[in-house]
C-alpha cells in the first residue's frame, strides 16, 4: 500500500506518518500542501515532535551500518609454532609405593 493511498490518510496522525516517511523535502512539502486545512496544525505538530526522533534513529542506523561494514583487524601472526608440552610418565613402582604410604597413613593397610 502506498503512503499516498487515500484510504490510509484518514487522520492527522496518518498524514504526519506519510510526511515523515517521504525521503525528499519536495515530496514532504507537497504532502503538507495536500493536507486538509483543518488538520494542518495538528499534522505540523505531529511532524515537528516526531522528526527529531526519526532523525536520531536514522543516524543510529547509519552508524550501525558503518560499524557492520568495518572489519576487525587481523590477528597478529605468531612467529613460532606451538610446541607440544612434554608429558612425563611415572614408573608403576613409584605410584604403588606412594599409594602404600597413603594407605598406611589413613590406617587401611595394604590391599
Amino acid at each position: 500500500m502506498s503512503t499516498l493511498d487515500p484510504s490510509t490518510l484518514i487522520s492527522p496522525r496518518a498524514y504526519a506518518a506519510a510526511v515523515l516517511a517521504e525521503a525528499s523535502l519536495d515530496r514532504r512539502q507537497w504532502l503538507m500542501e495536500r493536507c486538509p486545512p483543518d488538520w494542518r496544525g495538528t499534522v505540523e505538530e505531529h511532524v515537528r515532535s516526531a522528526y527529531p526522533k526519526i532523525a536520531a534513529y536514522r543516524r543510529h542506523r547509519a552508524g550501525r551500518a558503518e560499524q557492520a561494514r568495518e572489519r576487525a583487524p587481523a590477528a597478529q601472526r605468531r612467529d613460532a609454532t606451538p610446541k607440544p608440552r612434554p608429558v612425563s610418565r611415572s614408573a608403576p613402582e613409584v605410584g604403588n609405593s606412594m599409594l602404600a604410604k597413603l594407605r598406611a597413613i589413613i590406617g587401611k593397610g595394604v590391599a
